[in-house]
């Protein structure tokens, strides 16, 4: 069967007429191309976007500015739809929420900071390596983002930090981290998990 063009608007007032225009493939599907473009459009404009990442410690003591487990990549996606971020977006992350599944606050263990790059960090430091930014990690970096220090809350420790304010360029649709402590303590080998929250500009 050949493909068929159906207008749904020919009738609408001309000052508020828009083409909703649906082509039948022959095969029993419909493309709407209005639907699909109010989508776009959606996600082209201050559409929110979501991405979480976990970092685990060693069961080992960790000094202040050292760093906690891999580099870990954070894959952004549309918080309505799910889907990937494109590659190249510019990303303005609003909020981060940082959750510990531990029963209590451990001692000497404070507030947390996030090191963003655009790809894994170049100079791959190890778990437990005192963070420094290295002369070949420059044109990955993206800057640091400060996480508020875990409150217990009883099955969890949280924290919500708002107002981060940051904007990242992307290369692809992610961003890769380094969670670094400030304070110095002795770790259970439990996740610390993050999660961001932003727009695309």
């Amino acid at each position: 069967m050949g493909s068929s063009i159906r207008n749904t608007g020919a009738n609408r007032a001309a000052a508020t007429q828009t083409q909703d225009v649906t082509i039948n493939t022959g095969a029993g599907v419909e493309v709407d191309f209005a639907a699909q473009a109010a989508s776009l459009a959606a996600l082209a404009n201050g559409a929110g976007v979501i991405a979480t990442a976990s970092f685990t410690p060693a069961a080992a003591a960790y000094g202040a500015g050292d760093i906690i487990g891999a580099s870990v990549e954070f894959d952004f996606t549309y918080a309505s739809s799910g889907l990937a971020v494109p590659n190249t977006a510019l990303i303005r992350i609003l909020t981060a929420i940082t959750r510990i599944d531990q029963t209590a606050v451990i001692s000497g263990e404070t507030s947390y900071t996030l090191h963003g790059y655009n790809a894994t960090q170049p100079s791959a430091q190890a778990d437990n390596d005192a963070w420094t930014l290295a002369s070949g990690d420059l044109a990955a970096y993206r800057g640091s983002i400060t996480l508020g220090t875990p409150v217990d809350l009883g099955a969890a420790c949280y924290v919500k930090s708002a107002g981060v304010d940051q904007d990242v360029r992307l290369t692809t649709g992610s961003m890769w981290g380094r969670l670094v402590t400030v304070g110095a303590f002795t770790a259970t080998a439990v996740a610390r998990q993050v999660t961001l929250y932003g727009i695309v500009l």
